[in-house]
């Protein structure tokens, strides 16, 4: 059985069909800028998709904090705050007073979010706006901040974090139909895995356990 979808190295879920040529101009006609090939390519089969990468982001002292933007936002016809590249431009432009040119793709699981910068300054770069966050959680930087230079570098740099696998196989994978997924995902996205020992051990232990419980 297969999962995802994948493009380049991404593992894609949940996607819709394609838009179609009258969605597109919907977009860029309100976005007031054509949307870039690698873009147009990549919402040919992630419209609305979710995918699980990682996306290093500067944490204003010299390194990073790791977050994931993994809702891709639909093609379809929307309103404000609704997940959709049109909605989307709408409410930025409303509450966000964002310029023409600037388009909202994805977001986190808050109010993080991506845009592509298509602006002449800009020339299709990608930025992040990262919400703050309570004083109690620990400083992290905020505000917009420039990604990468293009939508491609931006996909070419998403990963999949070590760390998160390990503690998904040890704390949320209860099924074994989940734990084929985890295989395609990281046979997708993490293609040496298997010569990981950390990950291989734990993985083979899972499925021990779970062979175990579904005899019981």
């Amino acid at each position: 059985m297969t999962y995802y979808t994948q493009y380049r190295h991404l593992a894609l879920e949940g996607a819709k069909p394609a838009p179609t040529a009258q969605q597109i101009a919907a977009i860029e006609a309100l976005l007031e800028a054509p949307l870039p090939p690698a873009f147009l390519a990549f919402l040919q089969v992630a419209n609305g998709a979710w995918f699980d990468y990682t996306t290093d982001v500067p944490d204003g002292n010299g390194g990073v904090e790791k977050m994931g933007f993994n809702t891709f936002f639909s093609a379809d016809e929307g309103d404000f705050c609704d997940e959709t590249l049109v909605g989307e431009i709408r409410a930025a432009r409303e509450h966000a007073g964002m310029p023409v040119k600037i388009l909202p793709f994805a977001r986190d699981g808050g109010n993080s979010m991506l845009y592509l910068d298509l602006t002449d300054e800009g020339g299709g770069r990608v930025l992040a706006y990262v919400q703050e966050l309570p004083d109690w959680t620990g400083k992290r930087a905020h505000g917009l901040m420039e990604l990468a230079p293009s939508f491609d570098a931006w996909l070419d740099s998403l990963y999949i974090d070590r760390d998160s696998v390990l503690d998904e196989l040890e704390h949320c994978v209860s099924e074994p139909s989940h734990l084929d997924a985890m295989a395609e995902w990281l046979d997708i996205g993490m293609p040496a895995w298997r010569r990981d020992a950390g990950i291989s051990a734990l993985f083979a232990l899972k499925q021990v356990e779970l062979c175990a419980s579904e005899q019981d």
